[in-house]
């Protein structure tokens, strides 16, 4: 299973030592610190870990082999990611966003409304933007309206409250 996985985009860089400074693709920003190595997006290759710090919701970090502002700004706009084994186990009722991008909605009467285009991490709960054709309409991620998701068969049931498809 490959699969990379996006967990900081380059936003910019710190310093004239490496450091990149990065808007982070997580919930637990902190969860950088158990990473060893990560891979970059621009040249595809593993890069060690060499130090990691936050500032202002954002993560700074020092890779293998980027030792200079110079080589670091060439990383600007590119992400960093891990491979999938490298992801933690989520609680139940929790799922990346990866798993439920893209992701076929229907209501729980059967009706197809759209897929999952984006998802707004708000603070309170998420919201999922469901798209279908020139329709598009925001559902909150709460258990009153997701009733089922499947990542498997990439597939979600919500429950159809009343002006929460106007």
């Amino acid at each position: 299973m490959n699969d990379y996985i996006k967990v900081g985009k380059i936003v910019n860089t710190h310093g004239v030592k490496g450091y990149l400074k990065c808007l982070p693709l997580t919930d637990d920003m902190e969860r950088f610190e158990e990473l060893k190595y990560v891979y970059t997006e621009k040249d595809n290759t593993k890069r060690k870990l060499k130090d990691v710090w936050y500032r202002n919701n954002m993560v700074y970090i020092l890779l293998e082999n980027i030792n200079d502002m110079s080589t670091a700004e060439t990383f600007r706009d590119s992400y960093i990611s891990i491979l999938e084994d490298q992801l933690r186990e989520l609680p139940e009722d929790s799922y990346y966003i990866f798993d439920l991008e893209d992701m076929e909605v229907y209501s729980d009467d059967g009706e197809y409304l759209g897929k999952v285009k984006e998802i707004y991490q708000t603070g309170a709960n998420d919201v999922y933007e469901i798209t279908n054709k020139n329709k598009s309409f925001l559902i909150p991620a709460v258990k009153e309206v997701v009733k089922k998701v499947d990542v498997e068969n990439k597939k979600m049931v919500i429950n159809v409250i009343e002006g929460l498809l106007e």
